[in-house]
């Protein structure tokens, strides 16, 4: 198989991945595409609802994107999904919060990529959702390679 049949055959199993996820199959090859080339991807994150998640994405519509460091923390250990990824996030010097998780089918692409020391860079890009205290919050971030 040469590098360039691996390479698309990689794109096409990432893209079905992310198509789950974004129901639109172009879109998800425009994202996989990018994670091979290791762009920049943005995505929205899971599990907004549990806990005081809730409140504490409330807090952080305060601040300027730029102001909310985000770390991914490999959660291999997790009992609902073993290629968890953990968002974490602090402002400023403050001390780092587990918020939220990276989605499950972004995260069996990524996972086994941490899982091999490749450290990946992630940046908090906004806080959604809460129109009208009608909606739930929600937030973007980006990752990459």
């Amino acid at each position: 198989m040469t590098t360039i049949t691996r390479i698309r055959k990689q794109v096409a199993t990432i893209a079905n991945r992310i198509a789950k996820r974004v129901g639109n199959l172009s879109a998800a090859f425009r994202q996989a595409w990018q994670i091979i080339k290791g762009r920049e991807l943005i995505s929205k994150v899971a599990g907004v609802t549990f806990n005081n998640r809730q409140a504490a994405l409330r807090k952080l519509e305060q601040f300027n994107a730029a102001e909310v460091n985000v770390t991914l923390e490999r959660e291999a250990g997790n009992m609902y999904d073993l290629n968890a990824i953990k968002v974490n996030v602090s402002v400023g010097s403050g001390a780092a919060y587990h918020l939220v998780y990276i989605p499950k089918d972004l995260a069996a692409i990524l996972a086994p990529v941490m899982d091999k020391g490749i450290e990946l860079v992630s940046r908090f890009k906004a806080v959604t959702g809460g129109i009208y205290g009608k909606m739930n919050y929600g937030a973007l971030i980006t990752v990459e390679m």
